[in-house]
Formats: structure tokens, sequence, C-alpha cells
């Protein structure tokens, strides 16, 4: 199943979240290490989906495009007891050459194959994952897609648990109010520092 309505603003979000160390070192670092390779292959994924020409404006654009929370600390939920405490982040992707692509199930499932090989680059095996909520390397989960609905066994959006989680909601807030500031000021906080 899948639905959209082309007439709505079609922002993306990104959920981030690591516990365990992963080869870039502890989970801060790992989500640092993160963020320009995923900023990287938005770009690239967007591109695929954009005409020759519409490619050098996306490349020229995507600075204004890319708004990151803070990080923030917080407890697991769910899963194995005495888990690490998670480090958690949201990114929400908007305007520019990026509102040109209509969201679809294909597209969506395409941006998610992407994300997870960033995961499996930072360490994470979701196939020899058994434990359901257990300690992660690397988490990516898109969260929400404008007002895409897509439910099958790949992927469902929005992320069906995007409004129990503090964790999620309060970045997904913060870095939504960042997208709304002049671009001077999104400059300015573009890197997140240990």
């Amino acid at each position: 199943m899948t639905s959209v309505n082309y007439s709505t603003p079609k922002t993306l979000a990104i959920g981030l979240g690591a516990n365990i160390a992963s080869p870039a070192g502890t989970p801060s670092s790992t989500l640092i290490s993160a963020r320009p390779i995923i900023e990287k292959n938005i770009n690239n994924w967007i591109n695929a989906f954009l005409n020759e020409k519409s490619k050098q404006a996306s490349l020229k654009n995507s600075e204004f495009a890319f708004h990151w929370s803070p990080l923030y600390q917080s407890k697991p939920l769910g899963g194995p007891l005495n888990q690490p405490n998670y480090i958690n982040a949201v990114l929400v992707v908007r305007g520019g050459s990026f509102s040109k692509i209509i969201p679809s199930m294909e597209a969506a499932i395409n941006l998610l194959q992407r994300l997870q090989k960033i995961e499996n680059h930072f360490g994470r095996d979701r196939k020899s994952e058994v434990i359901k909520w257990g300690p992660r390397s690397l988490d990516l989960d898109l969260l929400a897609w404008g007002n895409l609905q897509v439910k099958n066994s790949e992927l469902i959006l929005p992320h069906p648990h995007l409004l129990e989680r503090d964790f999620v909601l309060i970045p997904l807030a913060e870095a939504i109010k960042t997208s709304s500031e002049v671009p001077k000021k999104i400059a300015s906080q573009k890197g997140w520092k240990e």
C-alpha cells in the first residue's frame, strides 16, 4: 500500500541512533562521522531522480536542504536490560531541488537501502541481529516523507513508533525549528562537536 498527496510539503525526516562503538569510535563519534556520508548519499539519491540540468542546482543548494538536530542522549527503550544509553539525532531534508522529487514508495525504499549500506559501513549487520531493540553501532530510520504512506515488508512510513518516542520527537522538533530559521544561522551551526 502506498499513497501521497502531491500538493503537500515533501519534507523528509531521518532518525539516527547509536549506543555501542563502531569503527568510527564512540556513539557520538559515529553520528558525527556518519553525517557527511549521509549527506553525500542523499545528494546522490536526489540526483538520481533529477535531470542533468537540475543536478547542478541540487548540489549548489544542498547545504540549505540539510537541517540537523543537536545530539541527544536517551535511555534505551525495550530490548535487553543494562544497554548503554543511546545518542540520537534527526535530519530534516527540505527545500531547494529536493522539493522537485515526488515522494514514492520506490524512491523511499531506494533511500532506505542506501541508509542500510551506511549502517553496514559503521558495523551494523541487520542479518545477524537476533535481539529486537538490542544495542546498535548505528541505526538509521526513515521517519516520514511528506504525507507518503507506505506499509509493506521493507518499509512502513510514517515510522510506526514516531509519536511514541521522545528520543525522536525532541530532535525532530529541533531539526524542524532549525529548518525554518534563516540560512546564515543554519550555515553557522553546520558541525557537531563532541
